[in-house]
């Protein structure tokens, strides 16, 4: 399989990868590609998997060897899905706890936060206070001892590949965090500024509203909180967001948050 060009922020759950993520792509002028965001589409294109909860009924270790047999078919999706936005030289910066270090020797810049256990529960239950989901607050613990045990994983791995790893205490310092990142991803190629780089902020920004519209579905949410869609002026290291619902980006589209 041959891959496109990517860099990668990887880790376990909780630290700060998708904030990290969000702030670098848009001062680098480099596509986003939150796995998350594809969550739904790599349903419909997988096998039947048994359930979160059935996972984590047989334990965290089990829990985790599943999660890592899942990431093994999602990353190969990634390398579908970054090949399909066609970026040429670009690499897209994904981000997402899917991809191991034991699974990349075709990614030549990637850099793993692995956070502290108070760190990740802390993370966990700010999240479960912005959504009304029972469900989730019922698996609480059940994640936790499973990100535990994948956290382990990550720094084993990390050790016996000679890849990065950032450690997230309980009290990070992110501006630290952050630049530790950057040495890792360097100065790839960016996004020419103007129509392309507006135009892959209209694919991340629509990505978004597919997936919180599924995700709204999948747990019955009455309505969705706002989350932050990326500014589409299309001028060179713009970070500006606005936060909306799906309906409210639509209404915007071309969105200028300035």
């Amino acid at each position: 399989m041959s891959w496109p060009a990517m860099v990668w922020i990887g880790g376990a759950p909780g630290a700060g990868k998708s904030t990290i993520a969000r702030e670098l792509a848009r001062r680098m002028d480099l596509p986003l590609h939150p796995i998350d965001l594809w969550t739904y589409a790599h349903l419909d294109r997988m096998p039947p998997l048994p359930s979160l909860a059935d996972q984590l009924a047989e334990g965290a270790a089990y829990a985790a060897e599943a999660f890592v047999r899942v990431a093994r078919l999602r990353v190969g999706l990634v390398v579908e899905d970054v090949r399909g936005r066609a970026l040429g030289a670009v690499p897209a910066l994904v981000e997402g706890p899917q991809l191991f270090p034991s699974m990349a020797d075709e990614v030549p810049a990637a850099v793993w936060l692995v956070p502290d256990g108070e760190q990740t529960r802390r993370a966990r239950q700010q999240r479960l206070e912005r959504t009304p989901d029972p469900d989730g607050r019922a698996r609480l613990e059940g994640l936790l001892a499973r990100d535990a045990v994948l956290a382990e994983r990550v720094r084993q791995e990390a050790r016996e590949h000679g890849r990065t790893l950032v450690e997230v205490p309980a009290e990070p310092d992110w501006p630290e965090i952050v630049r530790a990142v950057e040495d890792v991803l360097g100065t790839p190629p960016r996004l020419e500024a103007g129509a392309e780089l507006r135009r892959q902020r209209q694919y991340e920004n629509q990505a978004a509203c597919v997936q919180g519209r599924l995700w709204q579905a999948d747990i019955g949410l009455a309505e969705l909180p706002p989350f932050p869609f990326a500014c589409e002026c299309g001028t060179s290291g713009c970070a500006a967001v606005r936060e909306g619902t799906p309906d409210e980006y639509e209404q915007r589209t071309p969105l200028l948050a300035h």
